[in-house]
């Protein structure tokens, strides 16, 4: 088929338009797996029968992702038969998503972590769509709660291609495909186009349509960029105008390849840059250049950037758009500054997994959003503890989810202000106390005297009775301190606290001696255990040395649950599974008690087989470097 960025024929016109037409309604390949023994046996017998998928989804909800990494690479290295060229093999669990993706027909894969069912819908609507029709109702995907990817989508100017403006002149009727063609000016970005049909089509509606436009070549492609850009932006990456012709799916490697290899042997003043060759090829129209330029300056700025801030507009329905970054100023500034503004809108404000979204309604914030924080408290945790991140400001209707009663703000920003300030201050006095601030480890000790159950304790500075609201956020901080868990972690595992009621919490604890930071971390007695492990290995062997590792083991810990997250590896490699201990529940102390006991059986055993005094310098050397 011909470049759909390319002009064609007038005698082959019918037949292309009737073909890419027929294209856009053809159903995506999916296949979705079960995580299990018979997983590989499953993707072999498949790669024999050379059908290829789009998407390819692995439930592991059962097993998460405690399964081998070889195991992982054989199904990356079968994906690769298995797969379309931007195909997608999807490893599911109940909070969390990973993906290999076919980039190009030669076979190179990427691997993506999703850290939240959100992120995937950022990535790709259509493999968020997959994934909560393969997993049921196990699995909720929210579109309208997907931040940062959401609003800057809402920026981006569709523009036709020449098969779109041959596409758009023979438009008739009023079909939804029609509607959307007439109402694309390379100009109008998607909220604007959205609000002009919006009698007409939902925004879902109008998303599909342009998909459909997109997959046939009609428009230059959008979805596919938006990952990026926001990926760029987020990081502070500057990026080359080739990386995001590739990224975006303007251009394929191939195109790529040939352009830079016409432009390398191009002499004297036939040489043209990258832009201006892809022009002129008709792979980029003048307009489309003009917009990924555009992009490349804004959302390819160095982070530090003064230029950190840019309002996009129309003149015909005077929406605005604010794009922005938390470097150049601080969350309390963004706040003040859209109320000064009379502002209406939705704001949303990225840094890596948290997201922090607010209406504006004539200048009011009136609701918000972080997480499971709701309304007043959104605020006060936004303004004193963000230091970076992305925001965009955009004049839209509010997503249901944040529109409700829940999220609603009911006091005047300037007394959020100054509860937010006074909360930073109570929050940096708790920090300044550990050596590692919010990074530090946590270890609970026992309550011997049941403070947490009875509840009497007065505050350590004021000397007042706790209220039962902040002993239970003492419980819930105190259950979450298991040793392996930062300060930041148990934030965001508690997620309905702010965070400065969790160092509020986390003061009155080692007050009351009911937390510590532990003595010792987990590296140092595996390393020393695993030096002690291959210097008797190199004297009676692996074999042996591997029987008495079990036998010390069982012996030292039974089938006790700590048991089970000590393993042996091939060539008696000892290690410890985390996940295991967290799921658990197993303090860091209780497992380093637990190596260390091992250890002494294992010498017990070892000095059996072994003379003594070789085996006395084996450990004096280890213990003493």
């Amino acid at each position: 088929m011909q470049d759909p960025r390319k002009p064609f024929d007038d005698a082959t016109e019918a037949d292309e338009i009737t073909l890419r037409l027929a294209e856009s309604v053809a159903h995506e390949n999916v296949l979705v797996l079960k995580y299990g023994s018979m997983l590989m046996d499953e993707l072999e017998g498949l790669s024999k029968s050379k059908r290829t998928f789009d998407v390819i989804i692995i439930d592991a909800s059962q097993s998460g992702f405690l399964f081998p990494t070889e195991e992982l690479i054989a199904a990356a290295t079968l994906g690769r038969a298995l797969l379309e060229v931007q195909g997608a093999m999807v490893f599911v669990k109940q909070d969390k998503a990973a993906a290999f993706i076919k980039e190009s027909p030669a076979g190179f894969l990427s691997f993506h972590l999703f850290e939240s069912f959100s992120s995937v819908y950022d990535y790709s609507t259509s493999i968020a769509k997959h994934i909560q029709q393969a997993m049921g109702q196990s699995i909720e995907i929210r579109p309208d709660s997907t931040g940062l990817s959401e609003q800057i989508l809402f920026t981006v100017i569709p523009v036709l291609t020449q098969f779109g403006i041959k596409l758009k002149a023979g438009v008739e009727g009023a079909k939804k495909r029609n509607l959307v063609l007439c109402a694309i000016d390379n100009y109008t970005p998607l909220n604007s186009v959205a609000q002009r049909l919006a009698q007409s089509l939902s925004f879902n509606d109008l998303l599909d349509e342009l998909r459909g436009l997109e997959k046939i070549g009609a428009i230059y492609p959008i979805f596919p960029k938006i990952p990026f850009l926001v990926e760029q932006f987020r990081n502070g990456r500057p990026f080359k105008l080739k990386d995001y012709l590739v990224e975006s799916r303007t251009l394929t490697r191939e195109q790529l390849d040939d352009i830079i290899f016409a432009m390398t042997n191009a002499k004297g003043n036939q040489r043209l840059s990258l832009g201006a060759m892809c022009v002129a090829k008709g792979l980029l129209s003048a307009r489309q250049l003009e917009i990924c330029l555009q992009d490349q300056a804004f959302f390819g700025q160095q982070r530090g950037s003064e230029k950190r801030a840019k309002t996009l507009g129309t003149s015909e329905t005077g929406v605005q758009t604010i794009i922005g970054n938390l470097v150049s100023s601080d969350p309390a500034g963004v706040l003040q500054n859209l109320s000064g503004n009379r502002a209406n809108g939705v704001l949303t404000v990225d840094y890596r997994d948290l997201s922090f979204r607010a209406i504006y309604e004539q200048g009011k914030l009136t609701h918000a959003k972080q997480g499971k924080l709701k309304g007043n408290n959104a605020v006060t945790e936004f303004v004193s503890v963000w230091k970076e991140g992305v925001f965009v400001f955009l004049e839209r209707s509010a997503p249901p989810d944040l529109a409700n009663e829940e999220c609603k703000v009911n006091r005047p920003l300037d007394k959020l202000l100054l509860d937010s300030a006074l909360a930073s201050d109570n929050i940096e006095a708790v920090w300044k106390k550990l050596q590692k601030g919010p990074k530090t480890v946590l270890e609970k000790l026992q309550d011997q005297r049941n403070l947490l159950g009875t509840g009497q304790m007065t505050d350590p500075q004021e000397g007042y009775q706790l209220s039962p609201e902040e002993v239970s956020d003492m419980q819930k901080v105190w259950k979450f301190a298991d040793g392996m868990c930062t300060i930041n972690d148990i934030i965001r595992k508690i997620g309905d606290l702010k965070t400065v009621q969790v160092a509020m919490a986390i003061g009155r604890l080692m007050h009351y001696r009911l937390t510590q930071i532990p003595k010792s971390d987990i590296a140092g007695p595996l390393d020393k255990f695993r030096n002690i492990i291959a210097m008797v290995t190199e004297k009676i062997g692996v074999d042996h040395s591997e029987a008495l590792l079990r036998i010390s083991l069982r012996e030292s810990q039974g089938y006790s649950a700590v048991a089970r997250t000590l393993n042996i590896g091939t060539g008696c490699e000892v290690g410890i599974d985390m996940g295991a201990a967290k799921a658990a529940s197993l303090s860091l102390s209780s497992i380093i008690k637990a190596l260390e006991d091992w250890q002494v059986k294992y010498i017990e055993h070892v000095s059996q087989e072994l003379d003594k005094n070789a085996l006395r310098e084996i450990v004096r050397k280890v213990y003493q470097g």
